[in-house]
């Protein structure tokens, strides 16, 4: 395995297609903060091939370590990445390919000259452009990064938060700010004297009534 750009020519990729097995660096990702922080290189595996004359695929997996902050107990944890991924690149320029690499293609008889495509697909959110007869993967692998990170992340599912009073992580035992409400505490004994009360003394139309 080892550290690449992730930039591929069109005119290099085989009929077959192309294989994709490199390292990426944290740097490279550029994760925003409240998506985590990547822990060392990402392994990026996959495939890219040419599905028509118009557009390439890449797919494959993006796998690694990232530590993510707890939104119950704001501690910081980690956890594995496996992430599949797919991304579409369609031509973004009026020629994807230059006529004399065209040309050199054309001799193995593997594709055509790609020509441009429509306005509608250009504007897709989940494509990306060919430019100047190659393919940038960085941006794809980085979207669905940010895509598939959880909008609240847990440190586990039952994570108990933090003490509203003290701030004191329940996770690592019950805080002195905590009292249990029992059947003989002062509130559950102020209720009871409360409610009896009540119910001993008449209201007043059962009393004018009795008159």
């Amino acid at each position: 395995m080892f550290t690449m750009p992730l930039i591929i020519h069109l005119v290099d990729i085989p009929s077959e297609g192309q294989s994709v097995d490199c390292e990426v660096l944290p740097s490279e990702i550029a994760l925003p903060s409240d998506d985590g922080k990547i822990l060392g290189p990402l392994n990026c595996a996959g495939h890219v091939f040419l599905p028509n004359d118009q557009m390439a695929h890449f797919q494959g997996t993006l796998t690694g370590r990232v530590a993510r902050e707890c939104v119950r107990c704001l501690t910081i944890f980690e956890e594995d990445l496996f992430l599949q991924c797919d991304a579409d690149f369609c031509q973004s320029t009026p020629s994807a390919l230059s006529p004399d690499s065209s040309n050199k293609k054309m001799k193995k008889g593997s594709r055509r000259h790609i020509p441009p495509i429509d306005e509608a697909q250009e504007q897709d959110v989940d494509t990306y452009p060919i430019t100047e007869s190659q393919i940038d993967l960085l941006p794809a692998l980085r979207e669905n990064l940010i895509l598939a990170a959880p909008p609240h992340p847990l440190c586990q599912e039952s994570c108990a938060g933090l003490c509203q009073v003290c701030g004191a992580n329940l996770n690592e035992g019950v805080c002195g700010c905590y009292s249990p409400v029992t059947a003989s505490s002062s509130v559950v004994s102020g209720t009871a004297s409360m409610v009896s009360k009540k119910a001993s003394k008449p209201s007043p139309r059962l009393a004018r009534n009795r008159t």
